[in-house]
């Protein structure tokens, strides 16, 4: 708190102010989170501006008469800012707690407004008002925004949110329906077209259970297989894959409302049925013993009733409590459940579970029951284990390494049961041949899709009849040897179109021959989540109608996407569902417009009995380069340059737009003059110019598309004549300014004359100087512009024609704004300006420090000056001049007085008391006392001395007076042992004049030369500026605190002696530093700031960002490496000749994360030639990496070649290029590697970093 005198008896007292906000809950890089159901969630600061402070005043009247006054100054501050909540869209918010306080959201005590996070949401209105440049939408997030009143506090309140988020309608409008919320956890990972059998019993099971769930408050980023088995734990059932499709089991045994349970035995399996195991058992038996087995379970649940908190429910076994006596287990987190009542379920379930599951058993069984799955119920007798039809329920299934069926099982308490469903011992057990004939594959579907989708792979659909059990695909290059490329598992979705559709349609019909299709979302077709192929376009649909004898409608079908055309389209053509049941195969660019030759040998459906090559049919297949869109909008002009001595010169310049594809990487211009060859004239995006071409040739040009694969389109043609062009030149299009430190000028090129220049101007008068802002040969132009408003003109040029007619262009700059948000530091060396960031059109800030003016660039400047009170103030600047001023405000750069000064005065006062002490003996004393009051005369030599007492009082006053001062004081200690407390005291000698007392009043004027004030002698805080007022302070010799007001104005400051001195431009001259450290903003030595060297050591892995302090730079360090180890475990190993893109993938991951250089994929796309690149965060340091103990790896800081070392394990023989490397780049990643095209190894190390300023 500040606190000041001011005149008379009012006082003011003034609150510290607040300078920055304080986050408290923002945090970069954290995973958005998606809110299923209802929950309370923090949410996360994503924007804040707009921190300002208020200032408040409170006076109240004091003292006798209310004639002093007192005035409180106090601040409060609010701030703009927006909470990051969830992915939207959400359905709203419910409670909102701010602190301590609760509120239903709306309410204007929260001070926050809900954006819901729909797709294409608007930005915040007042983003948008304010800060125009900073709107952002957060299409598809939901957020909390406004201006909050912070109070006195510098920092948010801490909020929460009850999120009403998605699914709410599948269960009771506040919790979620488990089913729906697996489906949905299945489709944001892209499986939207699953089979899940069971799934409507089990939505069924959880309603009527009231088993609803929502997203866990504490969510993190979870795989769907963690959240999906939490789920399946939580409502008692099992999830597991049965061949192609999802099927979900509840475990519950009992009727709840009107849900059964599938309580159908499947067999009733005896002795005959079990296939004994290699001791002579039918079935391993095993009892949890009664140690392991829990009557009672704990769940942790969050209870939203109760504002969200954690808590806990425990649900006992009675009867086996009472039998067995407590047995409780371990606590269960379910913090998918929200209320009390489904918690306590829960914990009756998993109790049950816990105490009638403790018996398990294993069995085998032949493929005869193949149909078994978990879930699925059976009965067990076998005499010698004593169990007769004792149910179980089967965990688990799984394939023995002999073929035969491994079944685990647990035991289920009585109850009622359905009778077996396959009776195996009515009759002999039927025969199962497993060696029945593979079906052939009866529709095969070969194609190739464009960059986006493929790249340089073919796809490979295949439909078959039932009974078919997958099958491997064979390829040959001549139609007769052939190699296995791999397998299919998964019919493919595909048919032909129904009916024809034309190329605006947004629906079709089509006919599948397997599988189905299923309604999605608009999004889903707009990022072709649900891709087709038909004919040469890619589409995505919407909506589906789904119609008997397997066809459908398609409809808001989004056409023509990754860069295809929307064509018109005929009944019977081929259609197919784009997704992960094709087959892909890779092949390389010189495989292109080679036909190849492929088989595919089923097995049947167990699995065996495959095809032989022979009896299955050939289908080819001419791999063509795929289609990638050409550019648009091709044009060719030509410009026109005079390079000197009549010589001309004339550019072709090509202009197009590119094709918006993902894959895109150039657009190569190729030319030619007749039939010649043609020739590369360069590569761009959007124009390319093709130099050196000549008066009256004719020159075809070629614009052809290459996209990162390596392949290119066709190509789109065009031809111009290089011809003088006469015309009069047209007015220039888009002519445009911008403003930074000059005023930037742009306009498009005029193409109906040759142009040899372009001329700006502030007139019309063409070709004069006054008034002609510049010219330029090309389309932009950079120069000044005095005045902050007027016109622009710009003509241009032809040498034949002369000038065309200009464009014109008006421009207003506003007067750049006043800064904001200024913060002064004053300091020994000078004062430190920090304040908002620079606008967009300012060049920067000027600021002014009394009468002197410095500029910055930046919004934080450091200023040297001397000691001294200074009026700083700031404002903007741009090309055309400066903004309004802040209001000045004082800063004070300290100072210290010299220690000498103030030691000569304690030697003045002490000279005197010896003085004072030596006339205390009675020579030439005359003495008198009356009634306790008494006087004393000294009068001698040496000095004179006069005191008067009154002993009623203990007061005395005493006049002396010596050769070397005279001393006046009063004191109230006469019965003391010294006497020596003064109530006044006036001191002179030639030390200097000191004054003791209790109070000093001066009703005079007062006058002071050459004095030195020091210490207690002025109250802190009592001298403000207002009671100051002085052309000039100087000779100051005190201890001042700070000195506020004015400016201090001296020329040289030295000692007695002159060996020391401080002259008026800062110089220091003859001083000696002798206390341990300097305490300092910064140290300059040669111009340059000085700063301790830095020390650090860690231990570093390839591929990590080495962290410096701030103001240390890279190439200033020494890095010292020990304990050098490559890693045993290489992160990628390859086989084969060429890569795939699947390769490349594995290699570039592992450029980006630990080698930091990047590999390029070789032109033939052979592993052995395996392509070096670039560096990815600098080149490597030189010379600043050193081992200290000699275990500097082989291959130094960076090293290439062929063939391996002989310490790798790979053969010494091989040719392969190879890329190893250890150090640290010039961005300060630290690098340890080694790899080629077959393989790659990355190591760690410990550092110790030597850091110079």
């Amino acid at each position: 708190m500040g606190f000041l005198f001011s005149r008379g008896r009012n006082t003011t007292n003034r609150a510290d102010m607040i300078a920055d906000f304080m986050i408290n809950t923002a945090s970069y890089g954290e995973v958005v989170p998606e809110v299923l159901g209802t929950t309370r969630l923090s949410g996360n600061i994503i924007y804040y501006d707009d921190f300002t402070p208020h200032e408040h005043r409170s006076t109240t009247r004091t003292g006798k008469g209310g004639g002093s006054k007192h005035t409180e100054i106090t601040y409060t501050y609010t701030v703009a800012c927006a909470i990051g909540l969830c992915e939207g869209p959400i359905q709203g918010i419910g409670k909102v707690w701010r602190g301590k306080e609760i509120y239903d959201y709306p309410n204007e005590k929260i001070e926050l407004t809900a954006y819901l996070g729909a797709h294409g949401q608007q930005p915040w209105p007042y983003v948008i008002s304010k800060h125009p440049e900073k709107a952002l939408p957060y299409s598809g997030l939901a957020y909390m925004a406004g201006v909050v009143d912070l109070g006195e506090q510098g920092s948010l309140p801490q909020f929460n949110f009850e999120i009403k988020g998605k699914l709410l309608e599948t269960g009771d409008g506040v919790d979620v329906n488990p089913a729906d919320y697996i489906v949905h956890v299945l489709r944001s990972i892209g499986i939207d077209d699953v089979n899940i059998e069971g799934l409507d019993h089990y939505r069924h099971y959880c309603k009527a259970a009231d088993i609803l769930i929502s997203t866990p408050p504490d969510s993190k980023s979870s795989k769907a297989q963690t959240v999906i088995n939490d789920i399946a734990e939580i409502t008692n059932s099992l999830v597991f894959w049965s061949t192609d499709r999802l099927k979900i089991v509840p475990l519950a045994d009992k009727p709840i409302k009107d849900w059964s349970p599938y309580n159908q035995i499947q067999y009733n399996l005896t002795a005959d049925d079990l296939i004994p195991a290699s001791d002579g058992q039918l079935i391993v038996y095993k009892r949890k013993d009664s140690s392991e087995t829990y009557n009672q379970a704990t769940v942790e649940f969050i209870n939203r009733a109760n504002g969200y908190e954690k808590e806990t429910v425990a649900f006992e076994v009675v009867a086996d409590v009472q039998k067995n006596g407590l047995k409780p287990a371990s606590k269960k987190s379910a913090h998918y459940l929200y209320t009390k009542a489904r918690a306590q379920y829960y914990a009756e379930q998993l109790a049950m579970k816990r105490l009638y599951s403790k018996n398990q058993y294993t069995f085998r069984l032949d493929w005869a029951f193949c149909r078994l799955e978990p879930g699925d119920l059976v009965t067990l007798t076998d005499e010698l284990c004593g169990l007769r039809e004792q149910i179980v329920v089967i965990t688990s299934v799984s394939e023995a390494a002999d073929g035969q069926l491994e079944i685990t099982a647990e035991g289920k308490p009585p109850g009622t049961y359905s009778p077996a469903k396959y009776n195996v011992h009515e009759n002999e057990r039927p025969f199962i041949d497993y060696n029945q004939p593979a079906p052939s594959v009866n529709d095969v579907a070969i194609f190739q899709t464009v960059g986006d989708v493929g790249g340089n792979q073919v796809f490979v659909g295949v439909n078959a009849p039932s009974g078919w059990g997958g099958c491997s695909v064979w390829l040959s290059d001549n139609g007769e040897s052939y190699r296995r490329i791999g397998s299919i598992t998964q019919q493919a979705r595909m048919g032909r179109t129904r009916s024809a559709f034309n190329e605006t349609a947004n629906a079709c019909e089509v006919t599948l021959n397997q599988g189905i299709l299923k309604t999605a979302t608009h999004v889903d077709a707009e990022r072709a989540n649900t891709l087709c192929w038909t004919n040469g376009e890619a589409f995505s649909y919407e909506a589906v109608e789904v119609h008997p004898d397997n066809w459908y409608t398609l409809r808001g079908i989004v056409r023509g996407q990754y860069g295809t055309k929307a064509i018109n389209h005929n009944a019977g053509e081929r259609f197919v569902r784009v997704d992960e049941a094709l087959f892909r195969y890779p092949y390389r660019k010189e495989d292109i417009n080679k036909t190849i030759y492929l088989k595919f040998t089923s097995m049947n459906l167990f699995g065996s009995n495959e095809q032989g090559l022979d009896e299955v049919q050939e289908y080819q297949y001419k791999i063509v380069p795929y289609y990638i869109p050409e550019v648009s909008n091709l044009t060719l002009y030509t410009k026109y340059y005079k390079i000197g001595n009549g010589v001309l010169s004339f550019d072709v310049v090509a202009q197009f737009d590119v094709p918006q594809i993902n894959s895109f990487d150039t657009v190569e211009l190729w030319y030619r003059e007749g039939s010649a060859a043609w020739k590369y004239g360069g590569s761009g995006n959007g124009q390319i110019s093709i130099s050196g071409c000549e008066l009256g040739h004719t020159y075809e040009v070629k614009a052809i598309v290459k996209d990162v694969h390596g392949n290119t389109s066709q190509g789109v043609s065009k031809s111009i004549t290089v011809a003088m062009k006469t015309e009069v030149p047209n007015a220039p299009q888009g002519f445009s300014i911008s403003f930074s430190d000059k005023a930037n000028f742009n306009w498009l090129e005029v193409r109906n004359a040759d142009v040899d220049f372009y001329e700006l101007r502030l007139d019309t008068r063409t070709g004069q100087t006054a008034g002609m802002i510049g010219r330029s040969n090309n389309t932009t132009y950079s120069g000044s512009l005095s005045d902050r408003s007027g016109k622009v003109y710009l003509y241009a040029h032809n040498p034949s024609k002369g000038y065309g007619a200009p464009a014109e262009l008006t421009y207003n700059v506003p007067v750049p704004v006043m800064p904001t948000n200024v913060k002064l530091t004053g300091n020994l060396n000078g004062i430190g300006v920090i304040f908002q960031m620079i606008p967009p059109g300012c060049r920067g800030a000027n600021v002014y420090v009394d009468n002197t003016v410095y500029f910055t660039s930046t919004n934080a400047m450091s200023i040297p000056l001397e000691a001294g009170v200074y009026s700083v103030s700031v404002a903007y600047v741009d090309i055309f001049g400066e903004g309004p001023r802040t209001a000045a405000t004082n800063v004070t750069v300290k100072a210290k007085i010299d220690k000498d000064l103030l030691d000569l005065e304690k030697l003045g006062i002490a000279d005197m008391d010896r003085a004072v002490k030596a006339l205390s003996n009675e020579v030439g004393t005359v003495k008198s006392s009356v009634s306790g009051l008494s006087s004393k005369l000294v009068d001698q030599a040496n000095g004179f001395q006069r005191s008067l007492s009154d002993l009623n009082n203990n007061l005395s006053s005493q006049i002396t007076q010596v050769a070397g001062g005279v001393e006046v004081k009063v004191t109230n200690a006469l019965n003391s042992l010294t006497g020596s407390e003064i109530v006044s005291r006036i001191n002179l000698t030639p030390a200097g004049t000191r004054i003791d007392g209790r109070l000093l009043h001066v009703t005079g004027q007062a006058l002071f030369d050459d004095n030195i004030i020091t210490n207690k002698m002025l109250q802190a805080k009592a001298v403000t500026a207002d009671k100051m007022q002085v052309d000039s302070l100087s000779a100051i010799t005190a201890n001042v605190g700070e000195l506020k007001g004015g400016t201090i104005t001296g020329t040289t400051i030295k000692n007695a002696s002159n060996t020391f001195s401080v002259d008026a431009n800062g110089n220091i001259r003859g001083v000696n530093i002798t206390g341990s450290r300097i305490d300092a903003n910064s140290v300059y030595a040669n111009g340059e700031p000085l700063k301790n060297t830095n020390f650090a050591s860690m231990h570093v892995v390839s591929g990590q960002k080495i962290n410096l302090p701030p103001g240390y730079n890279y190439d200033r360090c020494l890095f010292y490496l020990t304990n050098v180890k490559m890693r045993a475990d290489s992160v990628y190993k390859l086989s084969g000749r060429y890569f795939s893109d699947s390769d490349m993938n594995k290699i570039h991951d592992f450029n980006n994360r630990y080698s930091m250089y990047w590999n390029d994929k070789p032109g033939g796309g052979k592993m052995d030639d395996l392509e070096g690149g670039r560096w990815l965060h600098g080149e490597p340091l030189q010379n600043r990496v050193f081992y200290p103990n000699g275990d500097a790896p082989d291959g130094g800081t960076f090293s290439y070649g062929r063939g391996y070392p002989k310490n790798n394990a790979a053969s010494a023989s091989n040719n392969s290029k190879w890329f190893k490397g250890c150090g640290v780049t010039k961005e300060g990643y630290f690098y340890f590697f080694y790899n080629s095209g077959q393989f790659a190894y990355y190591g760690e190390a410990d550092l110790l970093i030597v850091s110079f300023w």
